[in-house]
């Protein structure tokens, strides 16, 4: 019984350490804020910049067989508090993507083939664009989302931990 009691009070003292040092390094994680005006379209991309402190998390994810039940928490957790959101006064296409005009919620994935994937949610309606991600030659610390003005919309660079890439919104054609 004293066995028991000790490893129960153990587990207890442990398991808020743990969830504390998961969401201590992204407590004060800095908002971005960026606007883009292109002719009569406004879009908008504000997010927090978040890191994965030491990377033993990326580490977990990055393993393909015994990574899945992290992978399925780390994904559930980003559906349940987006860290981003886009919005645009004109319908865009991003990738295969078709947005109509409005505000998203914007979140990450990875998938069991270990692809990132870009999240739109607007009500109950998901839709994921797989990114295209590539060793950047540098590491980022924390996630960036450099939101930039292109002729026909908006791009958008991203980068986190040695993976980087690009989005583009365009403008979707009338009629």
């Amino acid at each position: 019984m004293k066995q028991l009691l000790s490893f129960a009070l153990a587990v207890a003292l442990c398991a808020p350490a743990f969830a504390q040092k998961m969401g201590s390094s992204n407590s004060n994680a800095p908002t971005v804020k960026q606007t883009v005006m292109a002719g009569d379209a406004k879009m908008s991309l504000d997010y927090t910049s978040i890191t994965w402190a030491g990377g033993a998390t990326m580490t977990a994810i990055a393993d393909k067989e015994k990574g899945e039940r992290i992978r399925t928490r780390v994904n559930s957790q980003a559906a349940e508090k987006p860290l981003a959101t886009f919005s645009t006064s004109v319908d865009v296409t991003c990738g295969d993507l078709k947005l109509a005009a409005g505000e998203y919620q914007v979140y990450f994935t990875i998938d069991a083939d270990l692809a990132w994937n870009l999240n739109f949610k607007s009500g109950d309606k998901v839709m994921t664009q797989k990114l295209k991600l590539e060793d950047s030659g540098h590491e980022s610390k924390r996630l960036m989302m450099c939101f930039y003005a292109e002729d026909n919309g908006a791009g958008v660079y991203l980068a986190f931990g040695k993976q980087s890439g690009m989005l583009s919104f365009a403008v979707a054609k009338k009629g």
